[in-house]
């Protein structure tokens, strides 16, 4: 049985797009128009992941969330946002969203982030792997296990999950090449061709280096190698 996703949006044309794309990845897909509707179906169905608006009127994305953790915590929550609204997306991840998206909502970005929720879901956690030391500091890069928490010149970095789990993966064994397959393995514990792994890091890396790099187009930490490969360098 294929895996059940619930997308919960207030505009018509979004929820379309986002229900036939995953449609044609071959999940099984429900939608609710409004937070309500949302909390009436969680009470009678199971899903495995579901793709909540932030924003809608009556019951809003945060209390869709909220209900979820009570009624089905081990659902995959996706917020779905506005650039204006990021700020309470970031706060969302901080009460266990898995991810959030920006609208427009980019397909690859999409189909990497469900694909990644639902293998987390599968492994019942995490599963990067941890030092034995409770961070990891190279030049003012931090990256704090307990408090899950990165900090770059002092200046904690809003990473999703995935994306500080993908820097703690690099950053365990600096200046060390891994691939993707290798990396998702580490990352979520789950195996994937060669082509499903390149396309699911590609993204999350390329998102990471927004919020960690200083010029994203020009990346000074995490470095793309020969093979599609990634490598953490430490700053001198």
């Amino acid at each position: 049985m294929s895996e059940h996703i619930l997308i919960v949006d207030d505009e018509d044309t979004l929820r379309y797009f986002l229900k036939r794309t995953l449609q044609d990845e071959g999940y099984q897909v429900s939608e609710a128009a409004d937070g309500q509707t949302a909390l009436d179906l969680v009470e009678h169905e199971t899903f495995d992941l579901a793709l909540v608006d932030l924003r809608m009127a009556g019951v809003d994305g945060l209390e869709v969330m909220r209900q979820f953790r009570l009624w089905s915590p081990e659902t995959q929550i996706i917020i779905v946002t506005a650039y204006a609204s990021v700020p309470s997306a970031v706060e969302a991840l901080r009460h266990g969203a898995h991810d959030y998206l920006t609208k427009p909502v980019n397909t690859e970005e999409l189909l990497a982030s469900v694909a990644d929720g639902l293998a987390r879901r599968s492994a019942q956690g995490p599963t990067a792997p941890r030092s034995a030391r409770a961070q990891l500091t190279y030049g003012d890069l931090t990256l704090n296990y307990d408090m899950h928490q990165v900090t770059r010149q002092g200046q904690v970095l809003d990473l999703t999950p995935t994306e500080f789990d993908l820097l703690a993966c690099l950053m365990e064994v600096p200046n060390m090449a891994l691939d993707s397959v290798t990396v998702l393995k580490q990352i979520r514990g789950y195996e994937a061709t060669e082509s499903e792994a390149r396309a699911i890091v590609r993204v999350h890396v390329h998102r990471l280096r927004q919020k960690l790099e200083p010029d994203p187009t020009l990346p000074r930490y995490v470095i793309t190698v020969a093979g599609g490969r990634y490598v953490f360098t430490p700053p001198e």
